[in-house]
Parts: structure tokens; C-alpha cells; sequence
């Protein structure tokens, strides 16, 4: 979905510009050009796993006559070591990458994020943790306030 793509990359374009993860370099996924094999440095290649729109009620305590569409979705920043290095650094980044993730949401529609253990990707030859994070944003189409 385009909402859902539009919030991710505005999100990751904030997280670049963090302090703390200058040294990460991003992509999107399935982007034309391969990915550098060894990998070099930490390398944070972008996802979205999943979106979904529903139409319907989104008022909740405000109204039930609140309409308009609600886009969720599911989105991951895959975050790559050299394997060379046992994945040294890889824990520090990735918690940087976690604490950084909410105050990159100025739009405030992250309802959820966590990292996956680590593993080894054997077709890289590198070290990667996955930071999973889900995005809700309601969209209304109609408002009538009242009984």
C-alpha cells in the first residue's frame, strides 16, 4: 500500500539522519542492484511484509459514526554483519536501531516493534538480526459527530 510505504520510508529516512546509526547504510529490499558480497560495515536493508486496508468504524471512544479506512501493516529492517567479524556489533546496532525507532515516528503509527535473535545467512556469508516493527494509520472519510 502507498500509505504504508510512504510512513516506512519516511521513518527510515529519519533514522539515517540519526547520530547513532551513521555508520548503518540502508536499502530497500528487492531493489535492482544486488547486495555487495562480503557485506561490508553494517548493512540495514529495508521490507514490507504485509499491509492490509479496512474500511469501517475508526471513532472508537469518540464516535461510532467516525468512518474511514484504516491501513496497518508489517514492516522489517534486516540489519547485516560481515560473518569475517563473529557479528561484532551487531547487538549494539540493533538496539540503537530499537531505541531510535519510536523517535523517528513523528507520525506516531509504529504500535509494535522487537528484534529476532541472531542468525547466520549462509548465501551472504554475514551476521543479521531482524527489527519487526507493525504501523496502523486511520485515514477518515466521513465524520458525523453526535447521536
Amino acid at each position: 500500500m502507498t500509505q504504508i510505504r510512504k510512513l516506512t520510508d519516511a521513518i527510515v529516512l529519519r533514522l539515517k539522519q540519526t547520530a547513532q546509526l551513521a555508520d548503518v547504510r540502508f536499502v530497500r529490499a528487492y531493489a535492482s542492484e544486488r547486495v555487495e558480497q562480503p557485506v561490508r560495515g553494517m548493512l540495514a536493508v529495508v521490507g514490507i511484509n504485509q499491509t492490509e486496508r479496512r474500511r469501517g468504524c475508526i471513532g472508537g471512544f469518540l464516535s461510532s459514526a467516525v468512518r474511514g479506512e484504516l491501513y496497518a501493516g508489517e514492516a522489517e529492517i534486516r540489519v547485516y554483519t560481515m560473518g569475517e567479524n563473529g557479528g561484532d556489533g551487531l547487538t549494539e546496532t540493533v538496539g540503537e536501531l530499537l531505541a531510535c525507532l519510536y523517535e523517528a515516528d513523528s507520525e506516531q503509527v509504529i504500535t509494535e516493534a522487537a528484534a529476532s535473535p541472531v542468525a547466520f545467512d549462509m548465501d551472504l556469508s554475514a551476521f543479521y538480526r531482524t527489527v519487526t516493527f507493525r504501523l496502523a494509520y486511520a485515514a477518515e472519510t466521513e465524520a458525523r459527530y453526535g447521536g
